[in-house]
């Protein structure tokens, strides 16, 4: 069992290079946290849910109606 860890860390280490994780972890972050920003804006949860339904049946009442 642990030649198969060590195996399955080798094949991870070949797979990811953490610089690149790192960043990419850094810019998962940012987006995440400019999405809970957005939501709090307009009213947390329950506001953006309500905001965001009202905003997508504007943009597609066209495509509804046909």
């Amino acid at each position: 069992m642990e030649q198969l860890g060590a195996a399955g860390e080798r094949v991870k280490g070949a797979l990811i290079n953490e610089e690149d994780l790192k960043g990419l972890t850094q810019f998962g972050t940012g987006v995440v946290n400019v999405f809970a920003s957005l939501i709090e804006s307009i009213g947390g949860g329950r506001g953006a849910i309500l905001n965001l339904g009202s905003i997508f049946t504007q943009v597609f009442s066209g495509v509804i109606a046909k």
